[in-house]
């Protein structure tokens, strides 16, 4: 199936450009898909996994997140993880297919969950990918207390977030890809990660309420968000078709692995039962 790709920016409320990407079929889609990504990264990322989605006759639409990729803002800042969910909002409202998806990875698939809370029923289903609804290392009460006191201080102090990119995905194209991407920046500031720990609880207290069908797909051997912060996930949620799946000897790229085709169609056939 042929298909067109866009590539342009919309503004957010607060007038932020945000960078916009889209795949669409020639053919009419039977449905919309939303891909959230994940912290550091940014959308175009996922060009291969979207390009095999609208083959199979969806369109595909995603941003970089505010502080990511090609848009606007601080790198790795938000005043607010609200400013996350506020802006999907306003791609999904650009949108105008009836039958609505959201697919998010990591801290995306963590937006997407908070996108369920704060805008009830505006998506058909979501698939999460590695869903970072907590923190699975321990984070020392020091840290904690100094990003409390400078999210109020110096909010926007932006401070290097070491990852290993090998703990990141199995392929190592995919690695090498993004150890020298110049678009992965790899910051968090302090706002944005007092405020992470705040929407952590808040989801924790609040995912029984959502009612959108969730399905979660966590990497076996995931070490950036282990994959009991998935099950718990899943627990706390009361919708209904509600699903946790374990991908075996996957890290936390799920999307990225060499087998993710599979992966992808084992999540296209879930999402369309609704």
């Amino acid at each position: 199936m042929t298909m067109v790709y866009l590539e342009d920016q919309i503004a957010a409320q607060d007038g932020l450009q945000l960078n916009v990407y889209r795949w669409m079929p020639e053919q009419p889609a039977h449905a919309a898909l939303v891909i959230s990504h994940g912290w550091s990264e940014h959308a175009a990322r996922y060009h291969e996994l979207a390009t095999w989605f609208t083959q199979q006759g969806f369109e595909v639409h995603a941003l970089d997140h505010r502080g990511h990729g090609k848009s606007e803002g601080k790198r790795g800042h938000v005043d607010a993880w609200t400013d996350y969910t506020r802006d999907l909002e306003t791609l999904r409202q650009t949108i105008s297919h009836e039958y609505q998806y959201i697919l998010g990875h990591s801290m995306g698939g963590m937006i997407a969950a908070l996108h369920l809370l704060e805008y009830p029923n505006r998506f058909n289903a979501a698939a999460l990918s590695g869903p970072a609804a907590d923190v699975s290392y321990k984070v020392p009460v020091l840290k904690k207390l100094i990003g409390k006191i400078m999210s109020a201080w110096y909010p926007s102090l932006a401070l290097k977030n070491k990852v290993d990119p090998n703990i990141v995905c199995g392929n190592p194209d995919v690695v090498r890809a993004y150890m020298n991407d110049p678009l992965n920046h790899g910051l968090v500031s302090a706002r944005w990660f007092s405020d992470y720990l705040q929407q952590i609880e808040r989801l924790k207290k609040e995912a029984a309420s959502i009612r959108v069908p969730v399905a979660i797909w966590h990497g076996e051997k995931d070490e950036l968000v282990a994959p009991w912060v998935g099950k718990q996930l899943h627990e706390g949620l009361q919708c209904s078709g509600k699903q946790f799946h374990t991908v075996e000897n996957a890290l936390h790229e799920i999307l990225f692995e060499q087998n993710w085709q599979s992966l992808a169609g084992d999540m296209k056939v879930w999402l369309e039962q609704y």
